[in-house]
């Protein structure tokens, strides 16, 4: 009797010194900001909003504005014919993997793009005369896709994310471009 009472009491300071370790606060944190150091790289500006409605899904907005001088003189100087300059990219992921600080994600996503599009037209005077001539032109369009990635959260705070996906745009094919990508090197904060 009194070994099942050692045992018991093993058992029951065993449990206590479990519930005892504090939980990871990763779960309470909702929110979340990140920047794409990639797209910094190539001189555009990506900063994406997440939200966790629980431990399996999230929905987010990524926010990309690019001013990058090369891809604009290869615009105007006719080596590329579109110019995308801003995206908004609504998602919503899915875990999964069990991992809390660290786990694969799929998502699915819609991408609204625009930009410029340039093309060679041919032209009529009012002498009947035909002449080619250089036609600017915005273009918007939308894009469903879908992307995996990878994150990982340093001292609950902090995340490194890696993600890469493809999507194709569905309205205006003759000017925007036919796919779409969805790559990128995050870091994020969690609040």
């Amino acid at each position: 009797m009194k070994k099942l009472l050692l045992l018991f009491l093993l058992c029951f300071q065993f449990m206590q010194a479990q519930d005892s370790i504090p939980k990871s606060t990763l779960y309470n944190k909702k929110n979340e900001i990140r920047v794409d150091v990639l797209a910094t790289a190539l001189t555009r500006l990506n900063i994406t909003y997440e939200r966790f409605l629980d431990k399996k899904y999230s929905i987010g907005i990524s926010c990309i504005y690019s001013n990058n001088k090369k891809l604009r003189d290869d615009f105007d100087a006719g080596y590329i014919n579109n110019f995308t300059k801003y995206e908004i990219i609504p998602f919503v992921r899915y875990k999964l993997s069990q991992g809390q600080r660290s786990f694969y994600f799929a998502e699915i996503f819609a991408d609204i793009n625009g930009g410029d599009f340039r093309e060679i037209v041919l032209l009529t005077d009012a002498a009947n005369n035909n002449y080619y001539a250089v036609e600017k032109s915005n273009f918007t369009d939308v894009a469903m896709g879908a992307a995996v990635g990878y994150k990982y959260y340093i001292k609950d705070q902090f995340g490194i994310e890696f993600l890469v996906g493809f999507g194709s745009n569905l309205f205006n094919k003759t000017k925007s471009l036919d796919i779409v990508s969805r790559v990128g090197l995050g870091v994020s904060y969690r609040f």
